[in-house]
């Protein structure tokens, strides 16, 4: 018997990507143009992978991209810094806390 991998429903996780970038958007981006930027790219990309493990990945920075274009900025953090959450995006630099991976260290 074969496990499932979270990859199997195809459908289920372009879904999520399109939730998040819906939730982080918050209307200014329509959701059916999300959605449609989400299933599009992942077409797209899947018509030349020779391994599809890092689609969903690929796609939702493909998508963020796109959308952060479209709207002139990238998309607010997910987690909101006034209520705690982290403040340095992915790839971000503060020279306080670097430690070469964009991530914060210590207490955020």
């Amino acid at each position: 018997m074969t496990t499932p991998t979270p990859f199997d429903d195809t459908d289920r996780v372009l879904d999520r990507i399109t939730d998040r970038f819906d939730e982080r958007y918050d209307g200014e981006v329509p959701r059916e143009k999300i959605e449609q930027e989400v299933h599009e790219t992942y077409d797209e990309l899947a018509a030349d992978a020779k391994v599809d493990t890092m689609l969903p990945a690929l796609t939702e920075h493909e998508v963020g991209d796109r959308l952060a274009e479209e709207v002139g900025r990238p998309a607010p953090l997910a987690d909101d810094p006034a209520e705690g959450g982290p403040q340095v995006r992915a790839g971000a630099s503060n020279p306080e806390t670097e430690t070469g991976l964009g991530r914060p260290v210590g207490p955020t």
